[in-house]
């Protein structure tokens, strides 16, 4: 990655000024991806109830399967973050600019985040809003850093993991207890993988009371083993702040040359990621790969950390092609906007669309409730139907109301009163264009 970020400077400047937003000014190019987002998110979460990513061990996948590994896993998920990232940091940006105190109306917007993601978790089984909510409070103190300064923030939180694992053995080498802190760490991992089990096994009744006890005691765990690490959703929140900071959603037309150096980061991190690493069949950089070892060594742990690239290369920047590409569209013409509209409409209700997502998901394939199943070729007829629906309600929702249902109540609780709900009969059609 820094190979190919080194050919362009003047787009990594160390510059700190935020892209200008008028007030009220609304991205509308952020709302299409958005809805993207969403619309991939709901083809991800089909293939996880048709089994798609279950291959049995020793086979190969099917080429459709195949496919939708390298082109969908983990792309729209990191999408949807980043473009969180990028909402908070619009609001900050907004705020600081127009210099009112941007603290506490944050932490209340973060506050409401992090109720709707225990909603969508403790409930209906979802993670990934907690998370979000969690990380936001971070963007705060960096939200002034220099292009630069991101970039490198970038870097290091990726390769956090690896380089965590070196430290904490390099720590346990010099107080001679390499024995007790790899005992530690299998107990630790077995103890993770059984109550894992135990969740899922949990998840499968059909009492509603069984699967939320479930997911409640569950929840706690699963946020201190994935989300105490800034290599996995705060890394992507940095990576929307970074793509904020260059301007490329607000002025595409003229950040060409920027854009494609995203995606071709993006498509090059995929394609070393998948067909490059791990070099040597070596085992994934986590210490669950080193339990099997009686005496695993700091030099062992540095050889799989690089090996695997210290996890700067990930095949889930591929997402920055897909976000490339549209801002590519529309800075060829901005008809672009018009044509992916119904994107728009779902995007401008993401939180809403989201959380009637995962609703509906619960709703249809446990067996508490309606217990469906779906086979793989219909699952892009379910997602794009069911998609379709969203878009039509949203569009039909904003003609009347001024934002989304939970959008109305993230917006008066971030600013402590009541938001206008009905749209103003006298209120111009939200534009479709990019500033």
């Amino acid at each position: 990655m820094t190979a190919v970020a080194s050919t362009a400077p003047a787009a990594f400047s160390a510059s700190v000024e935020p892209p200008s937003l008028a007030k009220g000014d609304r991205l509308e190019v952020l709302d299409v991806l958005r809805g993207i987002a969403l619309l991939g998110m709901f083809i991800v979460h089909f293939c996880d109830y048709a089994g798609v990513w279950d291959v049995p061990e020793g086979h190969k996948p099917a080429l459709w399967q195949q496919l939708e590994q390298w082109f969908l896993d983990g792309r729209f998920f990191t999408m949807f973050a980043m473009l969180f990232a990028i909402g908070f940091a619009v609001q900050l940006a907004r705020a600081d600019g127009r210099g009112e105190s941007v603290v506490p109306r944050y932490l209340r917007r973060l506050a409401a985040l992090a109720v709707f993601g225990f909603i969508a978790e403790g409930i209906f089984g979802y993670n990934v809003l907690f998370g979000y909510a969690l990380w936001g409070i971070a963007l705060l103190p960096i939200r002034r850093w220099s292009t630069r300064s991101l970039f490198i923030l970038l870097l290091v939180c990726s390769a956090f993991r690896p380089l965590w694992n070196v430290s904490r053995m390099a720590i346990a080498e010099s107080r001679g207890t390499v024995k007790e802190f790899a005992a530690q760490q299998q107990a630790d991992n077995a103890s993770f993988q059984k109550a894992r089990t135990e969740h899922s096994t949990a998840n499968k009744s059909s009492q509603w009371s069984t699967v939320v006890m479930s997911r409640l005691r569950f929840m706690p765990r699963f946020q201190r083993q994935w989300n105490w690490n800034p290599s996995l959703t705060f890394t992507l929140m940095v990576a929307g702040l970074l793509a904020f900071r260059l301007g490329i959603f607000e002025d595409p037309a003229g950040k060409r040359k920027t854009i494609v150096l995203w995606m071709l980061i993006g498509a090059a991190s995929f394609v070393i990621d998948t067909w490059v690493f791990p070099l040597s069949g070596a085992p994934s950089p986590g210490f669950g790969s080193l339990v099997k070892s009686p005496t695993p060594t700091r030099s062992m742990v540095i050889a799989i950390a690089m090996t695997n690239g210290f996890q700067l290369f990930r095949d889930s920047w591929l997402a920055f092609v897909y976000i490339g590409g549209v801002l590519l569209l529309v800075a060829h013409n901005r008809a672009w906007l018009r044509r992916l509209a119904p994107f728009a409409w779902t995007g401008r209700m993401a939180l809403t669309n989201y959380m009637s997502q995962v609703i509906f998901l619960d709703l249809a394939f446990s067996n508490w409730a309606f217990g469906w199943t779906v086979t793989p070729p219909w699952i892009l007829v379910w997602a794009i139907g069911l998609f379709t629906l969203q878009a039509l309600f949203a569009r039909w929702w904003l003609a009347r109301f001024a934002y989304g249902p939970l959008e109305w109540i993230w917006r008066s609780v971030t600013y402590w009163r009541l938001a206008p709900f009905r749209r103003a009969a006298s209120s111009p059609t939200p534009r479709l264009a990019v500033a």
